[in-house]
């Protein structure tokens, strides 16, 4: 084990360790391989071999996809499905955390042990008058432009948008009217929402935004209830993968570790609330896209049923099965 596996051991509880793999022999291509088909052949074929077990099973072998079962030495490894990594957190890395969200909202370091604030924490400090939504809206605003961590997980942040709504808030609060729960809570949406006054690229560099300046129905929802929306967060482009590595816009790095990625698609998503900036976001889930970030970030990442929270006039990405 080097050096370095050690330091990571140490530093998360169930790390999996390296092994060193089976020594096999060169893959060969099998000799009655599949012809290569295009087209209209492909097409035919394929549809053949869907209602045909037989040709299916014989189109398998013949591509050599079930020699890995072939490959006995791999009986002597346990597959490891679902590890369990957890990071053991030092007192550095603890009171670290508590200085630098201690100096965003007031709150002292006994306030915030898990270094989070949570949507109910910030309704009854509005309402006991300890903040106020502007004052929690320009700090959170200043702390993520300061970091560069926390800046590649928004793809755009309208400043005078949030500094306004946030002063609606206030207002509110001061003349005892809040509009509900969420009122002057900072919540965050992904890139794949459409929002009014917000460019739309879906992580990519093509603007698809919409001509109307129609606003995402749920999103809509959460600006009646009064919810700051801080801005619109990075994902994988187009959302066609897992990691939310994305060479155009900029990868946000698991807030737990940066040697490893967030997840995606919503990757900004659940890198905002995993390092505490924002307590609610909103995600897109077609294939994991909500799910896999919550579970690489250590998060609650909720897929509602589909067709249960409305996204017009959003196109969906995955009408079969994609939510927001």
């Amino acid at each position: 084990m080097s050096s370095k596996e050690r330091d990571l051991s140490a530093q998360f509880y169930g790390y999996p360790q390296p092994r060193q793999a089976p020594e096999t022999p060169p893959y060969v291509v099998p000799s009655g391989s599949n012809p290569v088909l295009r087209g209209l052949p492909l097409a035919i074929v394929g549809t053949i071999a869907s209602k045909l077990n037989l040709i299916g099973s014989l189109l398998w072998s013949n591509t050599g996809f079930g020699t890995l079962r072939e490959i006995k030495e791999l009986d002597d490894y346990e597959p490891i499905y679902d590890p369990t990594v957890i990071k053991l957190s030092s007192n550095e890395d603890k009171n670290m955390g508590n200085k630098e969200r201690s100096g965003e909202s007031g709150r002292d370091d006994q306030e915030i042990s898990n270094g989070h604030y949570s949507a109910a924490y910030y309704t009854s400090a509005y309402k006991a008058g300890r903040l106020t939504p502007t004052k929690v809206a320009t700090s959170l605003l200043e702390h993520i432009s300061a970091n560069k961590h926390h800046s590649v997980a928004f793809l755009q942040i309208k400043r005078d948008k949030v500094l306004d709504a946030a002063a609606a808030s206030t207002e509110r609060y001061q003349s005892g009217k809040p509009l509900s729960l969420l009122d002057g809570v900072p919540v965050a949406v992904k890139d794949e929402t459409d929002l009014n006054g917000y460019e739309k690229t879906l992580g990519s560099t093509v603007d698809f935004t919409r001509k109307d300046g129609a606003t995402t129905w749920c999103v809509k929802k959460w600006e009646e209830a009064g919810a700051i929306i801080v801005g619109k967060l990075n994902m994988h482009e187009i959302g066609l993968d897992t990691t939310n590595n994305n060479p155009y816009r900029g990868t946000p790095l698991n807030p737990h570790n940066p040697n490893y990625y967030t997840g995606g698609s919503s990757g900004g998503s659940a890198y905002a609330v995993a390092a505490g900036l924002i307590p609610i976001t909103l995600g897109a889930d077609g294939g994991g896209s909500i799910r896999i970030p919550a579970a690489y970030c250590g998060l609650y990442g909720l897929k509602p049923t589909h067709g249960r929270v409305s996204i017009r006039p959003t196109p969906n990405l995955a009408s079969t099965n994609g939510v927001m």
